[in-house]
């Protein structure tokens, strides 16, 4: 079985628990659509989108 790498990747194997972009967006992504969707259903948009705005900025300056 070979491995396929991208071009310029850092690792030659990928580390134990590294989440990648495409494991982190397979997470994500659908997620935040139900969370998103539910926030359509009961009204509550804007304040769904200012607490993931809190929540990202809470995360980014953590993990500074």
């Amino acid at each position: 079985m070979e491995i396929t790498l991208m071009p310029g990747s850092p690792y030659i194997e990928t580390p134990q628990g590294l989440i990648t972009w495409p494991k982190l967006l397979r997470l994500s992504i659908p997620t935040f659509t139900v969370f998103l969707a539910a926030a359509i259903w009961q009204g509550v948009v804007v304040e769904f989108i200012a607490l993931a705005i809190i929540i990202a900025f809470i995360i980014a300056f953590v993990r500074k």
